[in-house]
């Protein structure tokens, strides 16, 4: 059998090593095969490479079983990895990304393991050693002569160079990134300088976009640079589905049917179809950690083969929200423009929600800005504007939680431009005391909003003399779907991608109180459910809201082309006086 001309080769002199055409001195098989893989360019040979390098370390005849099983989805993830600076990598469950990444990793720091950073992240450390960290263990500890120091404690192996110093700038080092400590993960992007940069993205859709923000940001200073994201597909609006988006926008694919697809990134994205499992297309079981054809019979008799669940953790399908008990569908918020920003014919007034938090499940305070004014269509509209997670120093006890929440809010009010007002506050328990200091330190005009309270006597479309009383069962209820309609007459505008998640992922049922109601669902199953509590969409459709009650926001067709386009005089607070005699008032009747 003829040797691969890419395989390393002693010249016949003795004195050098051939390395698919690369001169080098004489050294190991291993050795040769890593710098190889480091230095050749063309993308055959890295590919070859890599798996005689995973070979060697992982399926010698030492080992009880081979680590590092080559399958077709295996050969495709590695020979993407090798041709894209950006990669996305969505595959059903047991479609061994975790695994094949881990290995990728570990092979790049190996060919030059001085100046080559590998950054995971996962959302808790123990979650990871259940997925891409544990194949890392796994693979490492198994390498004689490990240029590294394996740290499992705190998710690091630092690099050790041959002095014997512990060199932590290089090396694999794993980034715990949940959500509720996205702060504190992004900290760890900053100031991160090395020659080559590769950072791994674990279930992603777990994990907040501001992580890919940050190393996009911060990482792209390194003169190398990776990133690999891979999920199960779960929301367009996740990190993963951020990191995924196609060139030319969701719309521009067929999501159930491509395999591949440019990103909006510059990258790739490719997916891992249970169906066409390597296994299924090959008829029998050869690859017994894949997705073989009993195990698919068992999840679509278990989950429904036209399901949510079996679409996106089998088929690895970006799939719509479009079960009967989601509030928002994905595919509206794009259909509609609503995720575009508005164009204004004038000065919109701002406006804000504040979702305050009190409890120690979790929970943000969040406060939500936006814009309501005529657009240059003639239509009375509202834009979602910014965000911002208010915090509270708790080594600071001269000034109590609650005064310096208050403080932070009127101190972004006031730069924000938006006048007391035009703020509305979520008064529910214990944010009735809160909003009596703020009222004190601010103003008695803020907008109270009690989320359980009863629904207004409001019109919910100019198109119905429906009200929140005839639709909803309570207040919060109303809050949510009110944009629903609003959204269907093309009068909102610049959802991102954070309040969109919360928005799309929370569910309602419709109950008998009287007549047919809508209820959404409570705060504690959307967070068991969700993981955390909806506070950005809270204070989202609070800011929303005062919209309505203070400006008369209502859904309203768009005019008809060529009617006249004439501005109504804003609502101003004198105007409308008798709504700020009760602070928790129902919405003024048109």
């Amino acid at each position: 059998m003829p040797v691969n001309k890419l395989e390393p080769r002693v010249t016949n002199a003795g004195d050098k090593m051939m390395v698919g055409g690369l001169k080098i001195p004489v050294t190991s098989t291993l050795t040769a095969l890593l710098y190889g893989f480091a230095n050749h360019k063309k993308p055959e040979a890295k590919e070859y490479y890599f798996w005689r390098i995973a070979d060697i370390l992982w399926n010698n005849e030492d080992l009880p079983e081979p680590l590092m099983e080559r399958h077709p989805w295996a050969d495709l993830m590695i020979k993407e990895a090798i041709s894209n600076k950006y990669l996305a990598i969505g595959g059903s469950a047991s479609s061994g990304k975790s695994h094949t990444m881990a290995a990728w990793g570990i092979v790049n720091w190996l060919s030059r393991p001085s100046e080559t950073l590998v950054l995971m992240t996962s959302t808790t450390l123990r979650e990871a050693r259940k997925r891409i960290w544990g194949s890392v263990i796994s693979l490492l500890s198994v390498i004689e002569g490990m240029p590294g120091k394996i740290r499992d404690s705190i998710g690091n192996i630092a690099y050790v160079n041959e002095s014997g110093t512990l060199i932590e700038k290089a090396g694999l080092s794993l980034i715990a990134a949940e959500k509720s400590k996205t702060r504190e993960a992004v900290g760890k992007f900053i100031g991160i300088k090395q020659r080559r940069v590769i950072l791994i993205g674990d279930e992603l859709s777990e994990i907040s976009s501001s992580i890919l923000n940050a190393g996009l940001s911060n990482l792209s200073k390194n003169p190398e640079l990776q990133i690999i994201g891979m999920s199960n597909p779960s929301s367009r609006f996740d990190a993963f589905g951020v990191w995924s988006e196609p060139l030319l926008g969701w719309e521009s694919m067929d999501i159930l049917h491509a395999d591949e697809w440019k990103t909006k990134w510059g990258g790739k994205y490719i997916r891992l179809d249970g169906e066409r499992s390597p296994n299924i297309l090959a008829g029998e079981t050869k690859y017994i950690y894949l997705p073989t054809e009993e195990k698919l019979d068992e999840d679509r008799k278990l989950l429904g083969e036209e399901s949510r669940a079996y679409m996106r953790m089998v088929r690895a399908v970006f799939f719509d929200s479009d079960e009967n008990e989601g509030i928002y569908l994905e595919s509206e918020l794009s259909q509609s423009g609503a995720m575009n920003p508005a164009s204004w014919a004038g000065t919109p007034v701002k406006v804000a929600g504040l979702d305050p938090a009190f409890t120690n499940g979790g929970d943000r305070t969040i406060l939500f800005t936006g814009l309501v004014g005529y657009s240059t269509t003639g239509q009375f509209v509202f834009e979602f504007g910014k965000l911002f997670q208010l915090t509270d120093d708790s080594s600071n006890k001269a000034v109590p939680r609650t005064y310096q929440i208050v403080t932070q809010v009127m101190n972004i009010c006031k730069k924000e431009g938006v006048s007391p007002d035009n703020l509305a506050v979520d008064s529910t328990g214990a944010g009735a005391p809160f909003c009596d200091v703020l009222s004190g330190e601010w103003s008695p005009q803020i907008l109270r909003v009690s989320f359980g309270g009863k629904p207004s006597d409001k019109r919910v479309s100019s198109n119905s003399r429906l009200t929140g009383i005839d639709l909803y069962t309570n207040r919060v209820s109303e809050l949510w779907f009110v944009g629903k309609e609003l959204m269907r007459t093309g009068q909102i505008s610049g959802i991102g991608n954070e309040l969109a998640a919360e928005i799309v992922a929370r569910n309602y049922e419709m109950v008998k109180s009287g007549s047919l109601k809508i209820k959404i669902e409570s705060k504690p199953d959307f967070k068991t459910r969700f993981g955390r509590s909806p506070d950005i969409a809270d204070a989202a459709f609070l800011a929303l809201d005062c919209a309505r009650q203070r400006h008369g926001l209502v859904a309203m067709d768009p005019p008809k082309e060529g009617s006249p386009f004439t501005m109504r005089p804003q609502r101003t607070i004198k105007s409308m006086s008798q709504s700020l005699v009760n602070n928790d008032s129902m919405l003024l009747k048109d």
